[in-house]
């Protein structure tokens, strides 16, 4: 079992030998007599837990170890025990139970101290406590006689009580109560027991004086499992195994590998971890880098199957390939970047010359020359060189190294003019510009020289090397009018029909501020007709809005009106927009239409019912409808 952040606190270490007195109810004392053969075992109690104080139950293993000195590396004395924990992490051992013979004599002959250190499986062992002078009571095993006399002469009649307790006059460290603890001699078993769920085959342990229980050994066949029943070998360890001292392998050491290939895959084999543990600041704790060899299959289910050993890097549960690779021929391949030396120098030993060239080969230094006839063509593996002119050029043809070939286009056109394709293979010109001239296109056809008016409350301005448009107080963000009219292009007109509800997509290139609505009525209404005219964005929101307004004020007489939105100036970003139009007409309404030098809408669809001639807060936009050739346009006055 391996345990983290295990203390182990020991509670008292009582030794069992002969010459212990008992104590008696009367008071008197007498000594163990002679007859009885002294058991070299010192019994050991303690507690396991884990970092953050919790007890640990089950079992554990732990080595005991006796020291000459507190601080002294090595051991008088050694042993590991497989403890079983109760459900508080309590235990309790006796020290030298591994051996037949207990625990050596000689190692309390000498008066020297002698130091306990107590270590749990994968953990630091604990500080080392002190043994006191009971434990030295051992000596007394050698000594058979007393002035010459056993030592049952001594011993009062009617006074032996076996069943009286031992009687430590010493509190030792670690004591939870502060008084003697008392621990009552060992006696004979009357009879061995045991739960009867041992298996076949399976080592037993004793779990406590007189109980036998199986352990996690198993044997069979001379077959010996730790951890499993099915041991694969010798020795079948199914779990992680710590080795302390020097590890000897007389017979090598096989990596062996996860698996067996099948022919839609091959298995690497299990990875040679080599950590290394740092403290992380960041993790606030140690941490550990590993590397890890291991050999990779190459060419599975073919006739040259091979492996490489390649090594990566990680930590615990993440590692990945550093790049470097050995192939079976021992040619070594490196990451990315790598340079061989990793000073990115080396040793060269010879430079050879090849055709043209004197002075080698150089061994360790020199100077290599162009011979004085120089390099000939016939030195050189290719000594042509071919051009091939394309499309629009002409002169192509093979040329000599120091040779020339003149490449010309087939072209024609005006100084300073502006060339253009003309076709997917020529290329033609304008005539050369004057002062303020761009060159405006359209799809089909050719483009021609012109300049840029401004309408009203639209500025242009020429400076060098830019042209800048914007609105009339400058910077494009004043507040402007928006132009609507109706119809499905430019200079339609939408007719005066009843309850209609229709919505116009156009695009804004640029980001408007808007402050009223312009229109054009060409048949006017004078009654209480309700009107309405608003902008939806793409998604189908109302965005500003007149709100029904009657036709008195609408299209009262014919000719250009202006009515403010309900929300007063408003900013539309650049996009997509819907002018949604609607009315309650029961009879012909107001006409309203455009002329080319405004606007044009290029989506004549349904915008939903009119409730009272007001436009819904909301609507679903159609999809988009332009025709090929025929690009929405929105003229802001």
């Amino acid at each position: 079992m391996r345990l983290a952040g295990v203390a182990v606190g020991i509670l008292t270490a009582v030794l069992m030998v002969g010459a212990i007195s008992w104590a008696q109810p009367d008071g008197q004392v007498s000594s163990l007599a002679s007859g009885i053969s002294v058991p070299r075992v010192i019994r050991i109690a303690g507690v396991v837990r884990d970092e953050s104080g919790k007890a640990q139950t089950g079992s554990a293993g732990i080595t005991f170890t006796l020291y000459r000195d507190q601080s002294d590396q090595d051991a008088v004395w050694q042993e590991t025990q497989d403890v079983r924990l109760d459900a508080a992490g309590h235990y309790s051992v006796l020290l030298g139970a591994t051996s037949g013979m207990g625990l050596p004599v000689e190692i309390f002959t000498s008066g020297e101290a002698r130091w306990l250190g107590v270590r749990a499986d994968g953990q630091a062992e604990q500080p080392r406590i002190l043994f006191v002078s009971v434990a030295y009571a051992l000596k007394a095993a050698d000594s058979d006689l007393l002035g010459g006399r056993p030592a049952s002469a001594f011993v009062l009649a009617g006074s032996q009580n076996p069943s009286a307790p031992v009687v430590v006059g010493r509190q030792i460290s670690g004591s939870p109560t502060g008084l003697p603890l008392l621990v009552s001699p060992q006696a004979a078993c009357s009879a061995i027991t045991s739960d009867g769920t041992a298996t076949a085959n399976k080592v037993t342990k004793f779990t406590t004086a007189c109980n036998i229980e199986a352990s996690a050994i198993f044997e069979s066949g001379g077959s010996v499992g730790i951890g499993t029943t099915t041991p694969g070998a010798v020795l079948d360890v199914a779990g992680t195994g710590v080795i302390e001292g020097l590890l000897t392998a007389k017979a090598g050491i096989v990596v062996a590998p996860t698996g067996t290939a099948t022919a839609s895959a091959g298995f690497v084999s299990a990875p040679l971890d080599i950590e290394a543990s740092l403290y992380n600041t960041t993790l606030g704790r140690a941490a550990n880098y590993i590397y890890q060899w291991q050999a990779e299959p190459v060419g599975n289910n073919s006739a040259t199957t091979s492996a490489t050993l390649n090594l990566l890097y990680g930590v615990p549960g993440s590692v990945s390939e550093t790049g470097i690779s050995v192939n079976n021929k021992g040619i070594m391949t490196f990451a990315s970047g790598q340079t061989f030396p990793g000073t990115g120098t080396g040793t060269v030993t010879s430079v050879g010359t090849g055709a043209g060239l004197t002075g080698g080969p150089i061994t360790g230094s020199g100077t290599i020359s162009i011979p004085s006839a120089g390099v000939t063509n016939a030195m050189l593996a290719n000594n042509s060189v071919t051009v091939t002119a394309g499309p629009g050029l002409s002169g192509g043809g093979s040329v000599a190294l120091g040779g020339s070939v003149q490449l010309a286009a087939n072209l024609s056109g005006t100084t300073n003019g502006m060339a253009y394709f003309s076709s997917p293979a020529a290329v033609a010109s304008t005539s050369a510009p004057s002062n303020g001239q761009i060159l405006i296109g359209a799809t089909g056809k050719a483009p021609v020289l012109s300049t840029l008016t401004a309408g009203s409350n639209v500025t242009i301005t020429n400076n060098a090397g830019a042209i800048t448009i914007s609105a009339a107080s400058g910077g494009g963000g004043g507040a402007l009018p928006f132009f609507a009219t109706a119809g499905g292009r430019t200079g339609s007109k939408q007719a005066a029909t009843a309850n209609v509800a229709k919505l116009w997509g156009f695009l804004l290139p640029y980001s408007v501020t808007t402050t009223q609505l312009t229109y054009d009525v060409a048949t006017a209404d004078k009654t209480a007709n309700d009107y309405d005219v608003g902008i939806y964005d793409n998604s189908g929101n109302l965005v500003v809005n007149l709100g029904p307004t009657p036709g008195s004020a609408f299209s009262g007489s014919a000719g250009f009106k202006t009515l403010p939105w309900l929300q007063g100036s408003s900013t539309l970003a650049p996009g997509r927009y819907y002018l949604g139009f609607t009315t309650s007409c029961a009879s012909a309404c107001a006409q309203i239409e455009g002329s080319t030098a405004n606007i044009s809408f290029l989506i004549n669809t349904s915008g939903g019912a009119s409730t009272g001639g007001a436009l819904p807060s909301s609507v679903t936009p159609p999809a988009d409808k332009w025709a090929t050739g025929i690009q929405p346009s929105v003229v802001i006055q």
